[in-house]
């Protein structure tokens, strides 16, 4: 038979100098099994270009399976469509991801040329190739032996060494980690950001696990510890300090929890060691690296964007809290102005601990690394998990802020991207009744319509105020009284003995063009009765004349409410329905800023 491939003529060493090449063709002469992390086997191979072999060659896990099948055996001729070649320990490992079998040992039988090993800085003068490379130049003629010669035995390719080298202290750049080459090395990066402790529970268990993300001068990476290691790594490990990390694993990077611009993302497991190196030896690793976005080109950024952006503080809003609708959890938040030179604020929305820990009010500069940013009413930006924040950052662009907002900003008046927002609250248009409450208004066809207005409670239905609820932790249905001591929850499908009151009040609101019913949930019922449910439930059961007496004491009150309507289908009838998401007591300072700034911009020019 003919073989009508030609070897790619020195493609070993070409790809051992780091240039790239598109598919080259190489000659298989052997390869043998290792011992992968996790039981997951591996295969090397000897591989050769007809002028020099190298044995430093990994065959992708997922064409593991080519072996065993016989699809890939000595002698053999493949095409390699994707291959990556990395430096490990001071040796580079080719990997081969994807390839083409051109040509089976079997039809092949022989070694093409008179490849040699090829040594890492050495060169090609070290051996004689000159007869093995003119056979590269015309397509190679593999004769079938005959009948007579069948049993000639196949030549052992040679022996090679198995291990990446015994350097226990070498490590490798950011940039060249896979999930192939992870073994046997180590990295020495800085600590960027460390996010907080989660945990989770389902049914194959519970757990917790932490994440932070790792810089050095080639690039970022996330690594996440779980349990064990959360406990022996959260404690010692310090944003901003050098660590040298081994016996870690790799695997492809999660992409809804990371936002670092890497395909892949380490884990901890339980041989993971870290060490943490002294100033000496962390010179050579960059701080934290930022390419930040100003306030102004931010009007411009597309949805869901990932950004940099350094401002200084100019407002800080209330601490909020509220249950999430989804997962029954309780959340907190905050929201603060950011301001900077161009003179264009946006909103910044702060969760959980960071929120509550936030009470700077000396109008610090803050920059903040991977932001996300959301186009509903306006533009504004949020912390998201994999973030990081620094207040007062010791870096130029913080020092230039705080000098320009001292001696000019501080003074001059500024353009918000955001729309305007309750006193303490949340980035939503503000509407009267009027504007909102009218089968016309298109945005509440479809996701609803969001609005923020000052308005005064006129009316509270008593009927149905407070129900007894299931007692369980993520679950609010009502539940049926069985007259025998028990309770049912039709969606748990449970009885128990035991409840809890949750309120749930029909109540007419009013402003100076119109008046609406809505319902309070939970939360902002209770902030209309002033009383917490398990308070309000025993008296709304026992005490009518009490309960009764609560209501009067709550209307005639003046709130800044959140709406949310939605057009709503009963009994083939349209209409809309209200309900309250937030409800604040008016801060009559705030109230009036807001009123002014309206009255200035209505004003002529």
């Amino acid at each position: 038979m003919v073989f009508n491939h030609k070897l790619t003529e020195r493609g070993v060493s070409k790809l051992m100098r780091g240039e790239e090449l598109d598919k080259p063709i190489f000659q298989i002469l052997g390869f043998k099994k290792i011992a992968g992390q996790g039981g997951s086997d591996r295969y090397r191979l000897n591989i050769s270009d007809g002028t020099h072999s190298h044995t430093f060659a990994m065959l992708a896990t997922q064409l593991n399976h080519m072996i065993p099948d016989g699809q890939l055996d000595n002698f053999c001729v493949i095409r390699a469509d994707k291959i990556v070649s990395n430096a490990v320990s001071e040796k580079r490992v080719l990997i081969i991801l994807e390839l083409t079998v051109l040509a089976t040992g079997t039809e092949m039988k022989v070694k093409i040329g008179n490849p040699v090993q090829f040594v890492e800085g050495g060169s090609a003068s070290q051996a004689d190739t000159s007869h093995a490379g003119s056979n590269l130049n015309r397509p190679f003629r593999v004769v079938q032996e005959s009948a007579g010669h069948a049993d000639r035995p196949t030549p052992n390719p040679r022996k090679w060494d198995t291990g990446f080298g015994s350097d226990s202290e070498a490590v490798m750049p950011i940039r060249d980690i896979n999930p192939y080459n992870s073994s046997k090395i180590g990295v020495k990066v800085r600590v960027t950001n460390k996010g907080q402790v989660k945990t989770w529970s389902n049914s194959r268990g519970e757990g917790k696990l932490f994440s932070m993300d790792l810089l050095d001068d080639s690039g970022e990476i996330r690594m996440t510890a779980f349990n064990q290691q959360v406990d022996q790594m959260y404690e010692l490990i310090k944003v901003g300090c050098v660590y040298t990390f081994r016996n870690f694993s790799v695997k492809s990077a999660n992409k809804n929890f990371s936002t670092l611009n890497n395909d892949y993302e380490l884990s901890a497991n339980q041989d993971t060691q870290f060490t943490l190196c002294t100033d000496a030896e962390a010179s050579d690793i960059p701080v934290v690296s930022y390419e930040f976005v100003e306030i102004a080109n931010i009007e411009v950024a597309e949805k869901d964007r990932i950004i940099d952006v350094i401002g200084v503080c100019k407002k800080i809003g209330d601490l909020q809290t509220f249950t999430a609708r989804t997962t029954n959890k309780e959340l907190t938040k905050r929201d603060i102005v950011l301001v900077d030179k161009t003179n264009r604020e946006i909103n910044l929305t702060l969760w959980g601990k960071q929120a509550e820990d936030f009470q700077d009010d000396s109008n610090p500069v803050v920059a903040v690394k991977g932001a996300k940013v959301s186009d509903y009413n306006g533009k504004s930006i949020s912390c998201m998990m994999s973030s990081s924040m620094l207040v007062n950052p010791d870096i130029p662009e913080a020092h230039v802020l705080r000098g320009w907002y001292d001696n000019v900003g501080l003074h001059t008046e500024s353009h918000s991207l955001s729309m305007s927002r309750a006193p303490g609250g949340t980035g939503t248009p503000w509407k009267l009744i009027r504007e909102a409450n009218t089968m016309n208004n298109p945005a509440a066809q479809d996701k609803g319509d969001y609005y923020m207005c000052k308005t005064t409670i006129v009316a509270i239905k008593r009927d149905n105020a407070m129900y007894r609820a299931c007692p369980g932790e993520k679950c609010n249905k009502k539940v049926i009284d069985g007259g025998n001591g028990f309770f049912r929850c039709e969606k748990c499908n449970k009885e128990s003995s035991d409840f809890k009151w949750r309120a749930m009040a029909n109540v007419n609101f009013a402003d100076c063009s119109s008046n609406v019913w809505a319902t309070c949930f939970q939360e902002t019922a209770e902030i209309v009765f002033g009383l917490p449910s398990e308070t309000l439930g025993p008296i709304s059961n026992d005490d009518p004349d009490q309960f009764d007496g609560i209501i009067k004491d709550a209307a005639f009150k003046s709130y800044i409410v959140k709406f949310r309507c939605k057009m709503e289908t009963y009994n083939s009838e349209n209409r809309l329905k209200h309900s309250v998401l937030e409800l604040h007591p008016v801060n009559y300072a705030e109230y009036a800023k807001k009123l002014l700034n309206e009255i200035k911009e209505c004003a002529p020019a």
